[in-house]
């Protein structure tokens, strides 16, 4: 008799690590983390908190780091911050001995060739947005212009004043038109900051190119709404580009704005080309100097082209932003006193413009005017998130001999924060975020800043050379504003967008800010 062995048996235990099927997902999905964690660190970065709130991110930075230098990755374009700001108490308010200070007014005074501006601004775009007569050859040329125009108009320039006034005029009659309302009747305009900059940058182009430029017969398209939409474009792609890699950004960014731009230098050069035929009172002074170096060989009118590009972009936007902030921040936070003070004073300069031209005065050693004070607050608070660009050609140690040095070697990008420095407690104080005007670095000369302490217009070699004249275009522009308008929020106080740093500007509004205007 047969009999049969009982089967064997065992419990069979399932362990993912003992076969075959469940490992592909669970490798699949520890493969993706390793792979976002990659993506975070070295490709994507700091990018897309920088890109949240610029000026926060670069101000946590600095305190989480305890130090005026330190790296940031912008999608894989690696920066050195450097802020001038001391996290040491004992040194926080000098002007002079801090040796954190010391390191960047020494990287800001160094030449070109071991530390060069116009590289590090190619590299991060503006070569596609502004091409690069306006990157290695606009700036030099502009400053030559701006100094002669400035000797010329000395700190009060009633042309200018004139300008803006008739630009507010025919842009808000515009405005008017379409709208089919009475001249006596407020109008309902969508963005104050548009309207600014809209009439600014019409009052620039007559100023400084002639109305002429403006009025070309043979030419088709609307030049001012042609332009705004290009400034527009640079800035988009500017704040783009600095958070995605350049292989990205360039063919799909940075490329189509340089297009834009191609197309819009010819019309310029066609409008250059009427100008100069027409009335020679109706040409500006940047026409006057194209035309000289055009006739004895050392410009053509492509690179002229290419330089009123770049002179309506820097002498128009950030003097025009600046000017609608300054307002809103008089009506958001400013008091009754101080608003007052302000008044008067627009008023005061509004009846200048009877003069066409005012004796020229040394302000270096006057009160400041409760107008500029409010001007310089604001350029305080709106200053740049990173407003400076350096890209190291020689390497160089900052600080040698001391216990503070610091190396730059060749090819690594220094980006200077303004932001970071305007408000920093150590420097203004508890209340550096709020907005005083009668602080005393505006109203004791014995207090003034210096430049890296308010850094709003740079330092070193490359400080704004145009910082006379966006004074005198922000004080303008306020007094016409009050003076000549009313202005009337659309929402209420606390519903009016907060600021932005996003752009690569002064600092904007998170939103539009409607405004009802009507003339006076």
């Amino acid at each position: 008799q047969t009999t049969m062995a009982a089967p064997r048996t065992s419990m069979i235990r399932w362990s993912p690590w003992e076969t075959s099927l469940p490992q592909l997902p669970i490798a699949a999905f520890f493969f993706i983390i390793i792979l976002l964690f990659v993506l975070k660190k070295f490709i994507v970065g700091d990018a897309l908190d920088y890109q949240k709130n610029p000026a926060k991110f670069l101000l946590h930075k600095s305190c989480s780091s305890g130090s005026s230098i330190f790296d940031i990755n912008l999608a894989g374009r690696n920066m050195t911050v450097m802020t001038g700001t001391c996290h040491d108490d004992a040194c926080a308010s000098s002007k002079s001995s801090c040796p954190h200070r010391e390191l960047l007014k020494q990287a800001m005074t160094l030449p070109e060739r071991i530390l060069s501006a116009r590289d590090a601004v190619a590299d991060v775009g503006f070569l596609y947005t502004l091409g690069a007569n306006n990157v290695y050859r606009g700036t030099d040329f502009h400053k030559r212009c701006i100094k002669d125009y400035m000797n010329e108009n000395g700190d009060f320039n009633g042309g200018l004043l004139n300008a803006l006034r008739e630009s507010y005029r025919v842009v808000i009659e515009a405005e008017r038109f379409k709208q089919q309302q009475a001249g006596d009747n407020s109008i309902s305009v969508d963005d104050l900051l548009n309207l600014v900059r809209l009439a600014t940058l019409r009052a620039i182009a007559v100023e400084l190119l002639g109305g002429s430029f403006l009025r070309c017969s043979i030419c088709t398209n609307n030049f001012l709404d042609e332009f705004m939409i290009l400034q527009d474009s640079i800035e988009a792609a500017t704040a783009a580009a600095a958070v995605l890699p350049a292989w990205i950004s360039v063919p799909l960014i940075l490329k189509p704005v340089e297009r834009r731009r191609k197309k819009l230098r010819k019309d310029i050069q066609e409008r250059i080309r009427w100008a100069w035929q027409q009335d020679y009172g109706e040409i500006g002074p940047w026409l006057l100097k194209f035309r000289q170096q055009c006739d004895d060989g050392s410009l053509t009118l492509e690179v002229a082209s290419e330089f009123v590009v770049g002179l309506l972009f820097a002498a128009a936007k950030n003097p025009a932003i600046a000017s609608a902030q300054t307002l809103l921040f008089l009506i958001l936070r400013g008091t009754d006193e101080h608003k007052s003070k302000v008044q008067t004073e627009a008023e005061q300069l509004a009846i200048s413009s009877h003069s066409s031209s005012q004796p020229k005065r040394d302000t270096s050693t006057m009160p400041m005017s409760a107008l500029r004070q409010s001007c310089y607050e604001t350029l305080r608070l709106t200053s740049h998130s990173i407003g400076a660009l350096r890209k190291v050609k020689e390497e160089v140690v900052l600080g040698s001999g001391t216990s503070h040095a610091y190396k730059l070697c060749p090819r690594q990008v220094v980006a200077v924060s303004h932001i970071v420095p305007s408000l920093d407690q150590r420097l203004w104080g508890k209340d550096a975020d709020k907005y005083i005007p009668s602080r005393e670095e505006w109203t004791v000369e014995r207090a003034r800043p210096d430049e890296y302490k308010f850094s709003t217009f740079s330092q070193g070699h490359h400080r704004c050379p145009g910082q006379s004249l966006a004074l005198q275009i922000m004080e303008l522009t306020i007094s016409i504003l009050l003076v000549d308008y009313e202005v009337t929020l659309q929402q209420k106080k606390e519903m009016v967008p907060g600021v932005c740093f996003e752009r690569a500007t002064i600092a904007q509004r998170k939103g539009n800010v409607p405004i009802y205007i009507r003339s006076r």
